[in-house]
């Protein structure tokens, strides 16, 4: 089996985790860890040429996907077609956090960041704030969504907002948050992102920071979301006087103490639990991750029981995972 034959089946098998099928440019775009980058003409090749893909893998209505799993792209179309919905609502959201003052980059992410959630699931968010101002901004944020009557509940998840992710502008490189070299789902996780404000830039920046993943992802790039929301005069006056109203100069530091004082206060007993025992949850005044059903681990597993028959067919059964 060659390196690139390799790259593709961890690719495919990867996304197959989350009854995924991918097209010959998305292989390209997501190849997972192949020595350099690769053409599109290469892996289209390959996808023609070779007998182990052609054993392995089926192409249906231009998506290929492992054999036997050839009718997920139909779960496919239909989550694509949900995600408008999602999106509609999460800009929506987003075209108020254009008037809240710290807000600096706000992305969709999980499953919707590549159109493939349920018709059921939330809408989970990945927000940047201004240095030392995390707290206020989240506080800010988590406002606006119960104004929206839209957060969270048991039961109750459908197009709701979740604001579990928060990083400030000081702590781009988020690479402490992986459990490892074996954290495929946070590799990918980071690189699906879909900004959908960014007016400074952040968002190349974040990415910039977190280079390393490079190494996992050669070929992947920025994503572009073709209604990003913009802020313009107005917004930002608003967010100058909303700033000074909420948190005055010469007082500010202390008050994000404020704000993150009360926020601790009604933090769910689940999250304080298990608060910096690892990277589920991680609470400080530069990142606020409060994922206490982090999956990260399950996915790994789920992957791993994927390729590892593949590559123990074609290869010895030493040949690394990773």
């Amino acid at each position: 089996m060659t390196d690139l034959e390799k790259a593709i089946l961890k690719t495919i098998t990867y996304f197959d985790v989350f009854n995924y099928p991918l097209t010959d440019w998305e292989i390209q775009k997501w190849l997972y860890k192949y020595p350099g980058t690769t053409k599109l003409s290469e892996i289209r090749n390959v996808l023609a040429n070779s007998q182990i893909l052609k054993k392995e893998l089926i192409l249906s209505e231009g998506f290929y996907s492992l054999r036997g799993r050839e009718n997920i792209y139909l779960q496919r179309k239909q989550n694509n077609n949900l995600a408008e919905r999602k999106y509609n609502r999460a800009l929506r959201l987003v075209r108020l956090y254009r008037f809240v003052p710290y807000i600096k980059m706000v992305a969709v992410c999980n499953s919707l960041s590549y159109s493939n959630a349920a018709d059921d699931s939330d809408i989970d968010f990945f927000i940047i704030t201004k240095k030392n101002k995390i707290w206020i901004a989240r506080f800010l944020a988590i406002i606006l969504v119960g104004l929206s009557g839209f957060r969270p509940r048991v039961g109750h998840t459908r197009d709701a907002y979740c604001l579990s992710f928060f990083i400030d502008e000081s702590k781009l490189d988020i690479r402490d948050l992986s459990l490892g070299k074996h954290d495929i789902y946070f590799t990918y996780w980071l690189r699906q992102l879909m900004p959908i404000y960014n007016p400074a830039g952040l968002y190349e920046k974040f990415l910039a920071a977190n280079s390393w993943t490079n190494s996992f992802l050669p070929n992947a790039y920025a994503n572009k979301f073709v209604r990003e929301v913009t802020s313009g005069q107005t917004s930002r006056r608003w967010r100058k006087f909303i700033g000074v109203l909420l948190s005055p100069p010469f007082i500010s530091r202390g008050l994000d103490a404020v704000y993150r004082q009360l926020q601790m206060r009604i933090l769910g007993r689940n999250l304080k639990a298990i608060i910096n025992i690892d990277t589920r949850v991680v609470v400080n005044d530069r990142v606020l991750k409060l994922h206490n059903n982090d999956r990260r681990e399950y996915f790994y597993k789920k992957w791993k029981e994927l390729i590892r028959p593949l590559l123990d067919k074609y290869e010895e059964p030493s040949a690394q995972i990773i």
